[in-house]
């Protein structure tokens, strides 16, 4: 069962980018797959963005599961010369902000 939808964005996230952040959260037991096309709105520092399709919280180990997730992410895309998320931001069924972790 998918527990999260990662925002996909043509612009930023090729299928190999895709296919690492899909990984990457299946290394911390969490399954994802990419949702509806979200268009860049800056060419600089963006944000991945998931949404959170269970009810109910966060477990509290992917919670603290997920620094390392976006650490990964961004490894892998700078391995790649590409941009890096400087964001990642965990959206709820509400839509509202769960979670927000930034590089660094």
């Amino acid at each position: 069962m998918t527990e999260a939808l990662v925002e996909n964005d043509p612009g930023r996230i090729h299928p190999d980018d895709m296919a690492a952040i899909v990984a990457a959260l299946d290394g911390i037991d969490v399954s994802a797959q990419p949702t509806r096309e979200h268009p860049a709105e800056s060419p600089e520092a963006w944000t991945l963005c998931l949404h959170w399709l269970q009810k109910g919280p966060v477990s509290s180990d992917t919670e603290a599961a997920l620094p390392a997730v976006l650490t990964r992410i961004r490894e892998h895309y700078t391995t790649h010369g590409r941009t890096p998320p400087a964001q990642l931001d965990l959206h709820g069924p509400d839509g509202g902000v769960v979670l927000s972790l930034s590089a660094g």
